[in-house]
């Protein structure tokens, strides 16, 4: 029997890893789910870009870059950066990727995502909470302001390319400060919820390809 269903492929960070096999389960009549792989690899540190985590901008578009010599190609891409690009070096305070540099990123980013893909879909970075975030006495900062100018730049490059949104941002800003199981990540409950959001903008999403 023949499969007719569209692929979906996710290059997202940590946040992805962890609603992402809800997310398979959520779209699994409509769609194929595959992501970048070694999630054992990327979990085993989830501030580390490894593996299934795919990094800041510039890793997402070294990636992409590497995609399209391969000419690799796929039906829908959900792509995601900016929580590796906003940390903050404690000791220099200068940010892992500075928003100039980011918006240029994502331009690029968005423009071989375009050729390599039919559907190209963008999520917002999810929210975090400074007074949690920096309580540890080691590693790299993140700050609330940072990542509100991040996702502004995302959502302008996105308007302007004509690309779908998924604003995972403020639907997880709505439950609250007590959601986190870390520093940044999200209790298993929550993670479910994420995935549940996502699969039912994907499910009532209709394009031809």
């Amino acid at each position: 029997m023949k499969n007719n269903k569209r692929s979906i492929f996710v290059i997202g960070d940590s946040i992805s890893i962890h609603y992402g096999p809800y997310l398979k389960a959520f779209i699994q009549e409509k769609f194929n789910y595959d992501r970048r792989r070694e999630i054992g690899e990327a979990l085993k540190n989830l501030d580390k870009p490894i593996g299934a985590n795919a990094g800041d901008s510039s890793m997402v578009l070294k990636y992409l870059q590497e995609e399209m010599d391969k000419q690799v190609k796929y039906d829908i891409l959900l792509l995601n950066c900016g929580l590796h690009d906003i940390r903050v070096d404690r000791n220099t305070l200068e940010l892992q990727i500075k928003a100039e540099q980011y918006k240029r990123n994502l331009e690029e980013i968005i423009d071989l995502a375009k050729r390599l893909s039919k559907e190209v879909f963008w999520i917002t970075t999810t929210p975090i909470i400074d007074k949690i975030h920096n309580s540890r006495k080691e590693g790299f900062w993140r700050f609330s302001k940072d990542l509100d100018t991040y996702n502004a730049i995302a959502e302008e490059v996105m308007i302007k390319e004509n690309i779908k949104t998924i604003d995972l941002y403020n639907f997880t800003k709505g439950f609250g400060e007590k959601v986190y199981c870390d520093h940044v990540h999200f209790k298993e409950d929550i993670r479910k919820l994420q995935a549940e959001y996502i699969a039912g903008y994907l499910n009532n999403f209709k394009c031809n390809l």
